[in-house]
């Protein structure tokens, strides 16, 4: 039981960080530039899956993933990132391909990983750590910043209504309007994923073996 509950914070740790960091990597984006906060994200996540190659014990284990985390908080950055440079009537199929991208990395990093075990305990997190490497080469040559650039009275007139308190205790207090909803539905649909991915890698060493 203790070792189940260990795996499920290990999880687990990661989603609340990116929950933590999100709000702020989007204020970062929003006064710096969508560039920096995604290079400074994808800089996070390369070392904390060295990290995660080199652990050694299990502080280790939730300091990477808590790292990691707070790198992967950058996902409404790069929503945002499309919602700049992407005009309105291409946007909805923009962020299609965004989740496509996603889920192909989903996919594929769990194929990638179980092959690197072969060649060394440390080789998956180094593997994973080397392909954020190169996405930040990438990004560092070919990203243009997006975010375009105001005058402070321009930048005041684009400054958000609503702060993130405002709009979270929108959700919970009136869940059955239309934007509230569909947060909900989501949550749950992610709420689900996320257990399974949790209790599955215990199921199938209790079960099988593995």
């Amino acid at each position: 039981h203790a070792q189940a509950a260990t795996v499920g914070w290990i999880i687990a740790c990661f989603s609340i960080a990116q929950l933590a960091s999100a709000p702020i990597w989007g204020r970062v984006s929003d006064k710096y530039g969508r560039r920096p906060a995604l290079l400074v994200g994808l800089t996070a996540s390369a070392i904390a899956y060295i990290v995660f190659g080199f652990a050694t014990s299990v502080w280790m284990l939730f300091l990477s993933r808590a790292v990691q985390g707070a790198g992967g908080g950058t996902t409404g950055v790069a929503q945002a990132y499309i919602g700049d440079s992407i005009p309105p009537e291409q946007r909805a199929k923009a962020l299609g391909w965004l989740s496509a991208a996603t889920n192909v990395g989903v996919m594929l990093g769990p194929v990638i990983g179980s092959f690197a075990t072969k060649i060394s305990q440390e080789a998956p997190g180094l593997i994973a750590g080397a392909i954020c490497v190169i996405n930040i080469g990438f990004a560092w040559r070919w990203l243009p910043e997006s975010k375009p650039k105001h005058t402070p009275e321009e930048a005041a007139l684009h400054r958000p209504e609503r702060s993130v308190r405002a709009a979270v205790w929108e959700v919970l207090s009136r869940p059955s309007g239309d934007v509230p909803m569909l947060i909900w539905v989501y949550a749950v649909g992610m709420l689900g994923f996320m257990s399974l991915t949790g209790v599955l890698a215990l199921y199938l060493d209790a079960e099988f073996g593995f």
